[in-house]
């Protein structure tokens, strides 16, 4: 026997070595299969609406941007439940049953019944957007730690920007008192837009008539109840119902010369007043990106939910001349509305859409000149912000480019000296922060592309036109200022205040147009204004004493370079003369302000990061239109304002971003 053995044992282990070759080959073939293999995604829609067919079609360009394209690396599939409830749980169950490696939800409906019925037992991943309060939808995601959500889903919130979009139409028409808003109550991002704008009504001192629309069939109803009642317009949030029967609304609106106003673009196309909302086809395009990121192997779970608004404005003339009244669009609206409607019906585009960001870094490391007036903490916001952007576009100091900071510390000849050195030595972007810098890189940098932050009007400093007719080598993002919301607020916690006043820099184009706006709003709002020019920070310690000697009841600075570094000379000289400070600049409530209400400067700098980045990649400034950021940040000084005897309302104090108490 152990002959026989012996005789046969080269052969079994032949044969063995062949069997473990053939199964080493045949999982090597599987796992390169596997890793090659097309991914199934389901991409689900509520309803067959503009925005939502917009909001896809971003998804699917950002999708593409990354390499993802149906019948390559994704097989896709698309379903889209119509409005009908039954419908968009079966597609939910059917979407999760085990057969997609990934569920893109478009709409707050979707995104419950698609998470609703993956709670259980599917667990597929799950991306979504477009939906106004995630938070608020009941699947799980935790408002007090965006990270807290089921591990398998991804997304953000988009929540419409209802109280800048009531600021605007108080723009349009400083009488308006008396809106109405027909809203569906089954819907969960209706009930919660339909809560915030109760609450803007509120502190705007505006009436909110409310009907209720279980079914688009039942809007023209609840609209005509609205129209009996009186109402001065009538706003459009993200209900979908209302938006099914969107051509009803602004039909009946416009024979009854009823303006509309809205958060969803481009409502005022279908003849509505204006629009003040999220850009769908950018929210879908974001939606794709993440998706891609997904489908490349991120993990959901490591994804913070937070809300993105990618604000539009559209405008209609048309309706404007026939509704006629007291309304009508400012000039600095009509400049940064990126689709207007004009008289005859036609539709200028002025702002065309993003183009989707992508993940490569550029061949060799750029070289980027990052130049500073002077050191603010408006201007380290925005610094801040704009490494940010950076960042999250994929470029880092050090790495991917070579950031080179120069600051001319509030110095003229030293700012000019300054850019030309950088020209000199040769730079693939400059990026100016304020206007001073602004304005000298466009005299002594035209040869170089230029991205600028911290900028009050850069038409004014002499870029363009408008934010999209300007100069070829020259883009970025600027900073509006919320003085029609300042005097707002200060009516309500300063009733009887009359007289109002502020310091200016004459020299300084960006500090004039403030000084000329705020001037205007505040007369129209009925105060009495007063401004005293001042050259050099040197001067201004005398020149707030002279201001608040004049009589005013509240002193009200605007936001400039000089007033920026000796902001804490303003403060004691309020203090001394016992009058209330208000400032339009981040962070100087700790210096002694009663309240703050600012510009994002932050926000303002990480859309300008993300803006250079597109130019370093290869992007032409030209094409690429400037961007107004309006988000604002609050802060409550309550020690300061007690001893003015000034109480904030609670609901003040609980949408403030900071409280010093």
């Amino acid at each position: 026997m152990l002959p026989t053995l012996r005789k046969l044992l080269p052969g079994l282990l032949l044969i063995a070595f062949v069997s473990g070759l053939l199964l080493w080959s045949d999982w090597r073939s599987k796992q390169a299969r596997g890793a090659s293999k097309t991914q199934r995604v389901a991409l689900v829609q509520h309803a067959s609406q503009l925005v939502l067919d917009q909001t896809v079609e971003g998804v699917l360009r950002g999708l593409d941007a990354r390499g993802f394209r149906d019948g390559g690396k994704i097989e896709l599939r698309k379903y889209n439940a119509e409005a009908d409830i039954p419908t968009a749980n079966a597609i939910a169950r059917d979407v999760v049953s085990g057969s997609n490696d990934l569920v893109i939800t478009v709409t707050t409906v979707s995104m419950q019944t698609v998470a609703n019925a993956n709670r259980d037992h599917a667990h597929v991943k799950h991306v979504f957007g477009c939906v106004s309060d995630p938070f608020a939808a009941g699947v799980g995601i935790r408002r007090e730690n965006p990270l807290e959500h089921p591990p398998w889903m991804a997304g953000f919130g988009s929540m419409q920007p209802i109280e800048r979009c009531f600021a605007v139409a108080r723009r349009m028409n400083p009488s308006l008192s008396r809106v109405g808003l027909v809203w569906n109550p089954a819907e969960a991002n209706s009930e919660a837009q339909t809560k915030l704008t109760r609450t803007v009504c509120e502190k705007l001192g505006i009436e909110l008539l409310e009907a209720n629309a279980g079914h688009s069939n039942e809007v023209l109803e609840s609209l005509s109840s609205l129209i009996s009642r009186g109402i001065d317009a009538l706003f459009v949030t993200g209900d979908v119902c209302v938006l099914g029967a969107i051509d009803v609304v602004t039909g009946t609106a416009a024979r009854s010369k009823l303006p509309v106003f809205s958060v969803i673009p481009p409502t005022s196309e279908k003849g509505g007043l204006f629009d003040l909302g999220s850009d769908y086809a950018e929210i879908g395009r974001m939606i794709g990106d993440l998706a891609a990121d997904v489908l490349e192997g991120k993990d959901p779970a490591t994804v913070a939910i937070e809300n993105r608004v990618p604000e539009m404005l559209v405008l209609n003339r048309k309706t404007l001349a026939d509704i006629g009244g007291d309304w009508s669009f400012p000039a600095d609206l009509l400049e940064s509305a990126a689709r207007i409607v004009e008289l005859d019906g036609s539709v200028v585009v002025r702002k065309s859409d993003a183009p989707a960001p992508t993940k490569s870094s550029p061949t060799r490391k750029l070289r980027v000149d990052f130049i500073e007036y002077v050191d603010t903490l408006n201007v380290d916001l925005a610094r801040q912000g704009l490494f940010d952007g950076l960042e999250s576009a994929g470029l880092v100091d050090g790495v991917d480019i070579e950031v080179r900071r120069r600051s001319a510390q509030g110095d003229m000849a030293t700012l000019s000296t300054l850019v030309d050195a950088v020209v000199t030595d040769g730079s693939d972007l400059m990026i100016a922060s304020t206007t001073p810098a602004l304005q000298m890189v466009l005299r002594r940098g035209k040869t170089v592309p230029i991205v600028f932050t911290l900028v009050a009007n850069p038409m004014l400093a002499g870029a363009g036109e408008s934010p999209t007719a300007h100069l070829p080598n020259v883009t970025g993002s600027y900073l509006g200022a919320p003085h029609a919301e300042m005097l707002t607020l200060l009516r309500q916690i300063l009733p009887k205040a009359r007289r109002i006043g502020t310091l200016f820099v004459p020299s300084e184009i960006n500090s004039v147009f403030y000084k000329e706006d705020f001037e205007r709003l505040a007369k129209a709002a009925g105060y009495e204004f007063e401004a005293i020019g001042v050259t050099t920070g040197g001067e201004i310690p005398d020149a707030a004493l002279a201001l608040c000697q004049r009589g005013i009841d509240a002193f009200c600075q605007i936001t400039d370079n000089q007033s920026g570094v000796a902001f804490a000379s303003i403060a004691m000289a309020a203090q001394r003369s016992n009058v209330p400070l208000f400032t339009f600049a981040y962070g100087n409530v700790k210096s002694g302000a009663v309240m703050g209400l600012s510009t994002d400067f932050y926000e303002n700098g990480l859309e300008s990061g993300r803006v250079a980045a597109r130019v370093l990649r290869g992007e032409s400034p030209a094409n690429i239109p400037f961007t107004l950021i309006t988000k604002t940040k609050l802060e409550l000084n309550l020690p300061v304002a007690a001893r003015f005897g000034i109480v904030f309302p609670p609901e003040l104090v609980s949408r403030a971003d900071e409280v010093l108490r």
